[in-house]
C-alpha cells in the first residue's frame, strides 16, 4: 500500500471514531433545560399566525430569559390582485418564571412590511413600520425536550400610536 492509501485509511478511521464518539455522548441524559423553542403562534403580535424560533440565553434556577424571532404574512395579494405578500416579523425579549408551569412576560417589536395603495395613483406601495407589543401569559413546558403550550395577552401599540388588544396561543417543541 502506498502513502495515499494509508492516509485514506487513517482519515476514514478518524472520521469513524469521531462519529462513534458523538453518538456515545448524544445518548447521555440532558444536563440542563431546553434552550431552543420552535413554535406556531395563532394570533398575537404576528397577525393571524406566525412561525417562531426562540433561544433561551440565560437560565438560573426558575428564571429564564430568551430572544424570539418569527415570521408571518398578512395579505398575500396587493390591491391590484398581484402576488405581493405583507411580511410581519415579531422580535422580542422574553422572561419566564417557574419550572414546568411558567409565568411568561415579554416585550418586543413587530416589523411590518405592508403593501398599500398609493394615495395618488393607487399603485402598490410598500411601507415598513414598527409596532411595539407586550406579552404576559402562562406557559406549560417541561425543562427537557418536548412539546410546550402558551396562552398570552399580547397588546400591540400599532404605529406606536394606536392601542390594540390581542391574545395569542402557541404550541411547539423545545429542545
Amino acid at each position: 500500500m502506498g502513502y495515499s492509501e494509508n492516509l485514506k485509511h487513517v482519515c476514514c478511521m478518524v472520521i469513524l471514531l469521531l462519529i462513534i464518539r458523538n453518538m456515545a455522548f448524544s445518548q447521555s441524559a440532558p444536563t440542563g433545560p431546553a434552550r431552543n423553542l420552535v413554535y406556531v403562534e395563532l394570533a398575537g403580535p404576528g397577525g393571524y399566525g406566525s412561525l417562531n424560533y426562540e433561544r433561551i440565553l440565560l437560565s438560573k434556577s426558575e428564571i429564564q430569559f430568551g430572544v424570539r424571532c418569527g415570521i408571518s404574512t398578512y395579505h398575500v395579494n396587493d390591491n391590484t390582485n398581484n402576488f405581493n405578500p405583507d411580511i410581519l416579523i415579531p422580535l422580542a425579549i422574553n422572561g419566564y418564571y417557574g419550572n414546568v408551569h411558567k409565568l411568561h412576560i415579554g416585550v418586543g417589536q413587530t416589523l411590518a412590511n405592508i403593501v398599500q395603495a398609493g394615495s395618488i395613483d393607487f399603485e402598490p406601495v410598500r411601507k415598513t413600520n414598527f409596532h411595539t407589543y407586550f406579552s404576559i401569559g402562562y406557559q406549560y413546558q417541561k425543562n427537557l425536550n418536548g412539546v410546550f403550550f402558551r396562552i398570552a395577552y399580547t397588546p400591540v401599540i400599532e404605529y406606536n400610536s394606536y392601542f390594540r388588544h390581542r391574545a395569542g396561543v402557541s404550541a411547539g417543541y423545545s429542545f
